[in-house]
């Protein structure tokens, strides 16, 4: 298996998280060619004004439409072959109560 000894970190920008929370993180190997054909996806969607110019948005864009175009396979396909998840219920609000501070007699 080859390794990845040139891993490059992006800065990440300020901005709304776009990320779902049942995302797992991974890291991939990048080729400068590939990073370049990122770079250049990046910036003619800049230039749109997309929002979605980020390396995950990216690849995830590539990846979905690969499947669909490639494979012939929907997102509701995929969906259909995760294992069902139990609901995240909200926390529960937690019981303080607040204690007012006596007041002074003088």
């Amino acid at each position: 298996m080859p390794k990845c000894d040139n891993a490059v970190k992006s800065l990440v920008s300020p901005r709304e998280k776009h990320i779902p929370d049942d995302a797992q993180r991974t890291s991939i190997c990048l080729t400068a060619e590939d990073r370049a054909a990122v770079r250049w996806i990046n910036e003619v969607r800049r230039a749109k004004k997309d929002k979605r110019t980020t390396t995950n948005d990216i690849l995830v864009d590539a990846l979905w439409y690969f499947l669909e175009k490639t494979e012939s396979r929907t997102r509701d396909q995929i969906r259909g072959t995760l294992p069902p998840v139990a609901p995240v219920l909200p926390p529960a609000p937690e019981k303080v109560t607040e204690i007012h501070k006596p007041k002074k007699k003088r």
